[in-house]
């Protein structure tokens, strides 16, 4: 798939695969069919009152899931215009597949979780069995400090982050909220062994044990914005008797990505080609071809796009806009095979969308009209704006948009 042309999403949903001239299957038919329990149970969820075009959808995606030879191509179109909330369990498993922890191949999935689910469990083991971790002198005990720090106010505004992983645990909310203040070196042995661990104590977890795993990379203030998103897609979004992997799955997803990301985290690449300052001229360029009247303005008012590019870049507006939000952008942005050169058009979107603002202000009043930009546009919008600069350009210019295979 490429993202280059602007196909309108009643087109790519036919209820009939023209190549094969044979209807779509049905829920019932791939529910009997079907090898991979998860899609199974998908299959059979109760979709009643669901509208006709959502199921066309679902049935869609489950079945192109279901296959020894999943043609992730039409995985990404499907993708690219949003996964359905109505469906348990598919954005996540769409996800860890276009994040390469899945293989193309639904029979394989179970195998890899739970071979994957046994290597995090031994990282546990070695790292952080319980509340903290087994050895923290030399440089992790600034690792964890810095992690635990920053997992104190990672997404503040979600309640979930600090309820229990154990549904069954009976608990005082502001009990809990006020635990999760504390440094955990610092609790009572008592107030240790009567704790109950919450998902932000999960994220921690894993983002030092990321930390351990990749000395070269350790952990970035950042990181744990990325991971709170995965995380919480991969929790609320379970198919109910796969809890157990959870933890291990947002692991190995994160750590995908972060494989694509992390030179970004790096100073030590910033002046290299795979760095921040390279995917930061790609933006720059972009909006020199694209809105000269913008390039111009931000050239006399000697604003660099570094004041607030950076952040979009690193964190891929993670912390720009709700999570409901976010996880829609992200099925856009993990749809792009040339992942992320889309990003870099939902960045000039988000100029174009205060343009007015930033031709008629001056220094402080554009930088404030670009940071409030993620308020001024509906998700949805923004992602159209964005394919609309894309496909122009590619008209104009006859670009082509390079696949990164993996």
């Amino acid at each position: 798939m490429e993202l280059t042309t602007d196909k309108s999403e009643s087109a790519t949903l036919n209820v009939e695969d023209k190549r094969t001239k044979r209807p779509w299957k049905s829920f019932k038919e791939i529910r009997e069919t079907a090898d991979n329990d998860m899609i199974r149970k998908m299959a059979s969820a109760n979709y009643k009152g669901i509208g006709g075009y959502i199921k066309i959808k679902i049935r869609r995606m489950l079945e192109q899931l279901d296959s020894k030879n999943i043609n992730l191509d039409s995985v990404r179109t499907l993708c690219y215009n949003g996964i359905v909330e109505d469906c348990r369990g598919l954005r996540s498993t769409v996800w860890k597949l276009l994040l390469y922890y899945f293989p193309p191949n639904a029979f394989q999935w179970l195998n890899v979780m739970e071979s994957k689910f046994e290597e995090y469990d031994e990282f546990k083991k070695k790292y952080i069995p319980g509340l903290i971790p087994t050895d923290i002198s030399g440089g992790r005990e600034l690792l964890w400090e810095d992690i635990e720090k920053d997992i104190k106010r990672t997404r503040a505004e979600v309640s979930f982050f600090i309820e229990p992983v154990d549904k069954n645990k009976k608990f005082d909310s502001s009990q809990l909220y006020e635990l999760a203040q504390l440094r955990k070196t610092e609790l009572s042995l008592e107030q240790q062994q009567n704790y109950v661990m919450t998902h932000a104590d999960v994220l921690g977890r894993i983002l030092y044990i990321y930390g351990c795993r990749h000395p070269d990379v350790l952990y970035v203030q950042g990181m744990n914005e990325l991971l709170a998103v995965l995380y919480y897609v991969f929790a609320k979004d379970c198919i109910s008797g796969y809890e157990k992997f959870i933890e291990s799955d947002a692991f190995f997803a994160f750590e995908n990505l972060m494989d694509e990301l992390k030179d970004s985290f790096n100073e030590k690449m910033d002046k290299k080609a795979e760095g921040i300052r390279a995917k930061l001229k790609v933006i720059e360029k972009l909006i020199e071809r694209n809105r000269k009247n913008i390039w111009e303005v931000l050239q006399e008012q000697n604003i660099n796009i570094d004041i607030f590019a950076i952040r979009w870049q690193m964190l891929l507006l993670s912390q720009d806009f709700t999570i409901p939000d976010v996880i829609r952008l992200w099925d856009s942005l993990f749809a792009d095979a040339a992942r992320f050169n889309f990003f870099s058009y939902v960045c000039l979107a988000l100029l174009v969308n205060v343009e007015g603002e930033i031709l008629e202000g001056e220094f402080d009043t554009i930088l404030k009209s670009v940071n409030t930009s993620p308020n001024k546009i509906e998700m949805n919008e923004l992602i159209k704006l964005a394919r609309e600069l894309l496909t122009k350009e590619v008209e104009q210019c006859k670009l082509e948009v390079p696949i990164k295979k993996k």
